[in-house]
């Protein structure tokens, strides 16, 4: 059986009278990297599925992406209403498995580029919320065909978004997450990021990894990567974890410990 972060280091949570001081309690007592023996991964998402407490535990849904012919717009979708509902053109070339209706449950979400919608709901990216650095805001209009995969997560009112550009090199590390949350769209920080990685917090709250790699770019090859999980207020850090990375430049095989 594979090793988790946790496995010999979880610590009991005890209850407070103060109602601050649970919250800080509860969020300390996050699942925690082993700090004595370093824990081994080739991936991002094994690691961490490895904290425990994940906002989405179940798998995603991939988006597909229909175009009308003229004018073209395109737009990615679970389902062909609603892409019909965006653009009501009458010709489209359309994937084949795209169905008319998301699924009895089924999720049912779009993403033209400018907003996500929901139903019939419309949050637009001009108004979200960034976590992430001014370099990385995705305020802006994002054209859907420069994305190579939409990946869709619900849990009841919140939806999450991972978006991946067409790029190489060192680009493919990088991923566009867009969360809505408590009637609230937020932009995550983009490097290794995935919607898989959110985790709850106090208060039906949020937290998320904000990532940024351990040695300097230039002078010396990059070493590993800083994980530090963050409230939905952009600043309260309630944990962080290290990953060194095990081949230099290969960033996806590593070992991972909690830091201080």
């Amino acid at each position: 059986m594979r090793k988790t972060l946790d496995a010999h280091t979880r610590m009991e949570c005890t209850m407070s009278p103060l109602p601050r001081a649970l919250a800080v309690l509860l969020s300390v007592c996050l699942p925690a990297a082993a700090q004595a023996e370093p824990v081994f991964f080739t991936s991002h998402g094994d690691f961490y599925r490895s904290l425990g407490g994940a906002l989405f535990p179940e798998s995603g849904t991939s988006l597909a992406m229909p175009c009308t012919e003229s004018p073209r717009h395109c737009i990615w979708v679970t389902s062909m209403h609603q892409a019909l509902r965006r653009y009501d053109q009458p010709l489209w070339t359309t994937p084949g498995d795209l169905p008319m209706t998301p699924p009895k449950g089924g999720i049912d979400v779009a993403f033209d580029g400018q907003a996500l919608m929901v139903g019939t709901r419309r949050w637009p990216l001009s108004r979200a919320v960034s976590l992430a650095s001014s370099h990385w805001r995705s305020e802006t209009a994002i054209d859907p065909e420069n994305l190579t995969a939409v990946t869709a997560w619900q849990r009841g009112t919140s939806v999450c978004l991972d978006m991946r550009y067409s790029s190489s090199g060192t680009a493919v590390r990088y991923t566009v997450v867009l969360l809505l949350h408590g009637e609230r769209l937020y932009t995550l920080p983009p490097l290794f990021a995935t919607c898989a990685a959110v985790r709850e917090a106090p208060h039906g709250g949020f937290s998320y990894p904000s990532n940024t790699y351990l040695g300097a770019e230039q002078e010396h090859p990059r070493t590993g990567l800083q994980v530090d999980y963050v409230l939905s207020d952009g600043k309260t850090r309630i944990a962080r974890y290290l990953l060194r990375f095990s081949d230099q430049g290969n960033p996806y095989r590593f070992e991972a410990t909690r830091g201080e």
